[in-house]
């Protein structure tokens, strides 16, 4: 390394460094505090590194610096991406997932381990669509976005439905069809299925091509003209083999309101009614971007816990636990007399199951009631949200928990100690 290269590095850091400090002095507030010049000259050069190359080189005539072009762009993407960590900004972007009251600093460092600050914005017309960072903990991925129009009815407010079926993320093709083979086979690798049938189900689903992962469904506030999105759906990770870091387009064409075929009204069902009222943004719109890798679920196997809850005997086998999740694998003693399913059950006999399946998934939510982590700490929930059938049962974490800190989980007012299971990390 020539002096000059010394003398400019050190520059570029210690010039980066003084306006980080300036950031950390106003950390309470919500957006950076950095200066205007810098936010200007940031958006060039992240917006068009060329241009901004052949702009400070002074015209064509010179050669462009472009060794100098990536040290400045990487130092401008670090500082956003630290400021990110020690402000909590990721919480900010992602206050569903919660925040530990006690400890929001950890809470904030397991959601930047397992995010992508993006911060990426794009313009059609009289809207601004800017996505800001995404969440991935191996099995969901959230976003964070907002979606800037005057045009946004009045009536659009938290919480409403909206028609978004033209919007939704999309895998990179070549790891869209990584992702489609892993997950087909999968599927049926169960059946004994050959590998020709099993190739031909793949090539089936691949001819449908890409239909998108999930959709946005509601706004989780609004503030003037700007709607706030926090939205997820679903993406597991071991579907991918080669695959580390999925790349993802959020593509936007259409929002609007729903209406109603029938009476030409305005409809809060976006379950049966699938054409919009009043678009109010029209795309298309494109962001690309790669997520980070995910803190991965950790998975125990081996467990043999019996309980009962609710005059109903389980036996639980496994656990999953992921940064947002506690899953539990069980097994249910259903009623001696009960039917088995069939087509030749009369309507008593399907009520009597169903009641009967209804009856075990009510009491297993009883049993997951919480975890303690590596410090002692008891995380109770019993009162978060649930959901599972068919023999897994999960419940939420109120705020993220990286899942190597997990030493129990309680079933039932049982502690079942992980030390003593096999532990699988996918």
């Amino acid at each position: 390394m020539t002096q000059f290269d010394m003398l400019l590095r050190r520059a570029l850091m210690d010039a980066n460094l003084a306006q980080y400090q300036r950031a950390l002095q106003n950390a309470e507030a919500k957006e950076p505090d950095f200066s205007p010049g810098y936010l200007r000259e940031r958006m060039r050069l992240l917006a068009d590194p060329w241009e901004w190359g052949r702009r400070r080189s002074g015209g064509r005539g010179r050669r462009l610096n472009w060794r100098l072009i990536a040290i400045v762009a990487a130092l401008l993407l670090l500082s956003a991406c630290a400021y990110a960590a020690v402000t909590g900004q990721f919480s900010q972007w992602f206050p569903r997932l919660g925040v530990d009251p006690k400890a929001p600093e950890v809470s904030e460092e397991v959601l930047s381990r397992t995010g992508t600050a993006i911060e990426q914005s794009q313009t059609v017309g009289d809207t601004t669509v800017t996505l800001h960072a995404a969440v991935w903990d191996g099995t969901n991925v959230w976003v964070s976005m907002d979606i800037e129009s005057p045009n946004i009815p009045e009536e659009v407010q938290r919480y409403t439905p909206l028609y978004m079926a033209d919007c939704r993320l999309l895998l990179r093709d070549d790891q869209w069809e990584e992702y489609t083979r892993n997950r087909v086979k999968e599927s049926i690798a169960a059946t004994g299925a050959s590998p020709e049938q099993i190739e031909e189900d793949i090539q089936a689903e691949l001819a449908k091509g890409q239909v998108g992962l999930g959709g946005f469904l509601m706004p989780e506030e609004r503030e003037g003209n700007t709607l706030k999105f926090q939205e997820n759906t679903f993406l597991e990770a071991r579907w991918f083999t080669e695959t580390k870091r999925p790349e993802l387009t959020l593509h936007i064409e259409r929002v609007g309101t729903y209406v109603n075929d029938s009476e030409g009204q305005a409809s809060v069902n976006p379950f049966t009614d699938i054409h919009p009222g009043v678009v109010f943004v029209e795309g298309p719109f494109d962001l690309t971007f790669t997520l980070e890798e995910p803190i991965l679920p950790i998975h125990y196997e081996g467990a043999d816990v019996e309980v009962t809850f609710m005059d109903i005997p389980f036996r639980f086998t496994g656990f999953d636990l992921s940064t947002t999740e506690l899953s539990a694998d069980y097994e249910a003693v259903n009623p001696e007399d009960l039917p088995e399913p069939g087509p030749d059950l009369s309507p008593e006999e399907n009520d009597r199951r169903f009641r009967a399946t209804a009856a075990v998934c009510l009491a297993v939510e009883d049993g997951v009631r919480g975890l303690w982590t590596e410090d002692g700490t008891y995380v109770d929930l019993s009162n978060s949200e649930s959901s599972g059938s068919g023999g897994y049962a999960s419940r939420r974490y109120p705020y993220p928990i990286d899942p190597a800190t997990v030493t129990a989980v309680d079933i039932g007012g049982t502690r079942v100690e992980l030390g003593g299971l096999e532990r699988l990390e996918e």
